[in-house]
């Protein structure tokens, strides 16, 4: 009996690990291309970004650039996982979840994505990218409206 509690106690743990990154990997190959879009975004943002303390604000630090990649990075994937557990709650609905995988995906890249285009912003002093879509952005991390980022009239 002794025997069998042993091996329960070690197997137990080391199967929810298991279980937990085939279940990782098998959402990680099946979204590539996602995973991909938002880690060059958060590239495109450090670089920028970086350009932007350095040269604009004149205060950039080794300490804070890696702090605020790891936070983006950090972030990034913790919403990815968060989103994507809550999607797989309404996958029986289809509407729902078509709804909702595509509004949590625009969110986690437009983190990294925003962040590179308001970097962008500040550096050509609101030249490039157009002011109307830093607005689009902004309007859009305001009340999460898929039609206000294609509409075409003012906010």
């Amino acid at each position: 009996m002794l025997k069998i509690k042993s091996v329960i106690a070690l197997s137990l743990p080391f199967s929810f690990v298991t279980w937990f990154f085939t279940t990782i990997s098998q959402w990680t190959i099946s979204n590539g291309d996602f995973i991909a879009g938002v880690l060059t975004c958060i590239a495109i943002d450090h670089v920028i970004g970086s350009a932007y303390h350095a040269f604009k604000l004149k205060d950039f630090t080794i300490k804070k650039n890696l702090i605020g990649l790891i936070t983006k990075l950090t972030f990034c994937a913790g919403a990815a996982i968060l989103f994507e557990i809550i999607q797989h709650t309404v996958k029986e609905t289809t509407f729902i979840y078509d709804y909702l995988k595509s509004l949590t995906r625009l969110m986690v890249i437009l983190y990294p994505a925003g962040s590179a285009f308001m970097n962008m912003s500040a550096l050509t002093n609101g030249v490039f990218p157009p002011i109307g879509w830093i607005q689009k952005i902004k309007t859009f991390n305001q009340d999460l409206d898929l039609d206000k980022i294609k509409d075409n009239k003012k906010q």
